[in-house]
């Protein structure tokens, strides 16, 4: 009976040890300085660009203090990677009568220290910070295990707010590595 009994416990033991959860702590990734590197690398992508500028001209050094600026309105929140793919979770705060933030998750390929592919799978929307860092982290977790986030975009989350875009209209387009929408504005 103790085998028995020992067995089972070293089975859960083991299942357990097999589904662990990720961590997503940045601290547990990426040190102060790195942290500061990466956003600097993902700002002119994640970050509010000048009015007026093209996509190209985001990156021009003359904007470089812009971004700097937009990169200290920025936090992670998340972080992970696997392999060559850096998966991401940064917020900011929005414009609200009331203390609200949005939060952006993707994930980029970095090669040579240069950004190779983007793509930002979603972004929530405004909300209270506690409200945010809960429904955030479950977005996050589901975008790093390949898991469907559909059931999270408004259209079909029966009202309670998660995502706000990819939406009917609008998505985010990995070859130009910026959103876009669908709507004929003619």
């Amino acid at each position: 009976m103790k085998k028995i009994v020992a067995g089972v416990f070293c089975l859960v033991f083991l299942a357990g040890a097999c589904t662990s959860k990720k961590n997503y702590e940045v601290s547990a990734h990426l040190t102060p300085q790195q942290q500061d590197d990466m956003m600097w690398k993902m700002i002119r992508y994640v970050g509010r660009a000048p009015e007026g500028l093209t996509f190209e001209e985001r990156f021009y050094p003359p904007y470089d203090s812009f971004y700097r600026e937009q990169a200290r309105l920025h936090k992670f929140d998340a972080w992970y990677q696997e392999g060559d793919t850096h998966y991401f979770l940064v917020s900011r705060r929005a414009p609200s009568l009331v203390d609200k933030r949005v939060a952006t998750g993707g994930k980029f390929v970095l090669k040579d220290d240069r950004i190779t592919e983007y793509e930002e799978v979603f972004r929530t929307w405004k909300m209270i910070p506690d409200t945010l860092a809960k429904r955030e982290m479950i977005l996050f977790d589901k975008l790093v295990r390949g898991e469907s986030l559909q059931p999270y975009e408004t259209q079909y989350s029966n009202g309670v707010e998660y995502i706000e875009f990819p939406d009917e209209h609008t998505y985010f387009d990995k070859e130009s590595m910026q959103w876009k929408t669908r709507l004929n504005l003619n």
